[in-house]
């Protein structure tokens, strides 16, 4: 099936795109959002096997991929915040959503982490919120002290490249794609502390997110070496009791398992959110 394209404008003047496949009908619509650097594109199989199964399904090109470009990196930053507060509620707004009556907010990775502030906040009003491979970036993300010791080595680089460069050249070194300074700090803060503190935003948000009342599901990927499963209780840990965890098998990669095995992930998703009456 091929998708619709709409391209939105967010509350700061930037236009995003979003990919729409299907269209409202009885169950609740799909918002999904990519992983840090990863094009939507990427995710053509998964969108495709979830509007297969009669969702409507719509893809947000996060700001700065290519779908959602921005002039310049260095000179035009952008952070967490405006991605939770100008982009999502466009997104939400916008005409791939006229017509939903219900939506529930997926992501991958990062794209989990802002459905979850998202919602937590408020800034989005979505009737579930359900996260796949997404966890801290922390060194709390494992268990052993050497690799402990590893991902504390990789979150100063990245914070040292950052700062010296005036933004994180992702596209060169095999990480997160090109990203501005301001997201890669915010990236860099929780990756430090465990905690989340987001540039421009006075948010406490692990006091929202502890308090969030939306239905959430965790999704963690049995075998992913950059989010394991440590890396997802330590998310899960900072949510509150009724939010439900949950460890699939799938294709054991933090990125392939959405081209390799689409379709065992979503039809866990679809059982939980059955259970939810989505």
């Amino acid at each position: 099936m091929q998708p619709q394209v709409h391209p939105i404008s967010s509350s700061d003047g930037v236009t995003l795109t979003v990919e729409e496949y299907g269209s409202p009908g009885g169950t609740a619509s799909i918002v999904f959002l990519p992983a840090l650097g990863v094009p939507l594109g990427y995710y053509g199989k998964l969108l495709s096997e979830w509007s297969g199964r009669g969702r409507h399904v719509v893809g947000v090109e996060l700001r700065g991929m290519p779908g959602s470009p921005v002039p310049d990196l260095r000179k035009t930053s952008f952070g967490y915040a405006h991605l939770i507060r100008d982009d999502l509620p466009a997104v939400f707004a916008g005409p791939a959503l006229a017509d939903a009556h219900r939506i529930v907010l997926a992501g991958h990775s990062l794209g989990g982490q802002l459905a979850l502030l998202s919602g937590a906040a408020g800034s989005v009003r979505p009737d579930a919120v359900v996260t796949l491979g997404t966890g801290t970036s922390s060194k709390a993300a494992h268990r052993s002290p050497l690799a402990r010791a590893r991902r504390a080595a990789s979150v100063r680089f990245v914070s040292a490249v950052t700062c010296s460069l005036g933004y994180w050249p992702g596209h060169r070194l095999g990480f997160a794609g090109r990203q501005p300074r301001m997201l890669m700090n915010d990236w860099g803060y929780e990756a430090r502390y465990g905690r989340y503190r987001l540039r421009g935003d006075r948010t406490d948000y692990e006091a929202a997110l502890a308090e969030m009342r939306v239905p959430a599901l965790l999704a963690g990927i049995t075998g992913d070496r950059m989010i394991p499963a440590a890396a997802v209780d330590h998310l899960a840990r900072r949510l509150p009791e009724h939010v439900d965890r949950v460890q699939l098998d799938a294709y054991p990669d933090h990125f392939l398992w959405a081209r390799r095995t689409p379709e065992k992930v979503v039809a866990a998703v679809e059982e939980w959110l059955a259970d939810h009456q989505l």
